[in-house]
């Protein structure tokens, strides 16, 4: 059904340059790539990884949906990755469709650090459809057309890290390409996103239990700070529990396990703000392949994404 109160459009309005446009997603802690092109070829093994999320189920009728595949490999003794993100996200009236191709180049700093730096070229295609609006008055604005453009960006990031530590800055849209083509008068492109990602890892070789802990720090240049706090509990590289905050008022719990080449991820997130009253939870789903060639994966290893080389 294509039923959005007045409210909400004007709302969508009013933020409609200065809303984070990037798709949300819970699970950059398994894959951050979707954040920061620095890591591209971070971690000893190869992977796939296909994810699906469900956004505030029932917070409006057309279902808030994001889809995405990405992949990574590391050439030349792990000195250099390359990785793409493949990704579809629709919110309603507008869709976002993108690939973003990374490269990244890693070289030791002192001790056992290393520090990697990466960049993006990004393809979007930006469609907004009009007619999906239902307003109890009549709007000028609203012309019952479908409007696209294709739009070129570019991200960059660093990240500094040895075996069981990491820190990483990243900013999005660096050219901040313009939306479409179109007379508002507020500003009409898209923003930068910058994002501080960092944590650590420790383990108890006789439990065989890890503990790894994160943070997230972003904004965008119009809004302030918001932060992530994350941690995750490894059983004998088997199977995990995780569990995260986000200063929004959303708590968000994480399940995953491991089985030959594969890892499946399962995340939900809840609001218990004011959009909670409105809303459901969130559903993300992940699953991971990777891919090694002439042995089998090394989970202690490739579970800790900021390994050495």
């Amino acid at each position: 059904m294509k039923t959005y109160n007045l409210f909400f459009f004007l709302l969508f309005l009013s933020c409609f340059a200065y809303a984070q446009q990037l798709p949300l997603n819970s699970q950059y802690i398994y894959n951050p790539l979707v954040i920061n092109p620095s890591f591209a070829g971070i971690s000893e093994s190869s992977s796939i990884v296909l994810m699906n999320r469900n956004q505030w189920a029932g917070f409006v009728d057309d279902q808030i949906l994001t889809t995405s595949v990405s992949a990574h490999h590391a050439l030349n003794n792990q000195k250099h990755g390359v990785g793409a993100l493949l990704f579809s996200d629709r919110t309603g009236a507008i869709n976002i469709h993108g690939l973003d191709l990374m490269y990244s180049f890693k070289f030791p700093v002192f001790l056992d650090y290393n520090f990697s730096l990466g960049i993006s070229a990004n393809l979007y295609q930006y469609l907004f459809d009009d007619s999906d609006f239902n307003t109890a008055m009549y709007d000028p604005l609203i012309s019952g057309q479908v409007h696209k453009k294709i739009n070129f960006d570019s991200n960059f990031g660093f990240l500094f890290y040895d075996d069981f530590l990491f820190l990483g800055g990243s900013v999005v849209n660096l050219v901040q390409s313009k939306v479409l083509d179109n007379e508002l008068t507020q500003p009409n492109q898209f923003a930068r996103n910058f994002y501080f990602f960092g944590g650590y890892s420790f383990s108890d070789t006789e439990s065989k239990i890890d503990f790894e802990q994160s943070f997230l720090l972003k904004k965008t240049q119009f809004t302030d700070f918001q932060y992530d706090i994350n941690l995750k509990t490894i059983f004998s590289d088997i199977f995990w529990l995780g569990a995260g905050y986000r200063s929004n008022k959303e708590v968000v719990g994480l399940f995953g396990f491991n089985y030959d080449r594969f890892s499946i991820i399962y995340s939900i997130d809840y609001n218990y703000g004011d959009i909670g009253n409105y809303s459901g939870a969130s559903h993300e789903f992940s699953l991971v392949y990777y891919f090694r060639n002439g042995s089998n994966i090394n989970w202690q290893k490739n579970r800790i994404l900021f390994e050495r080389f």
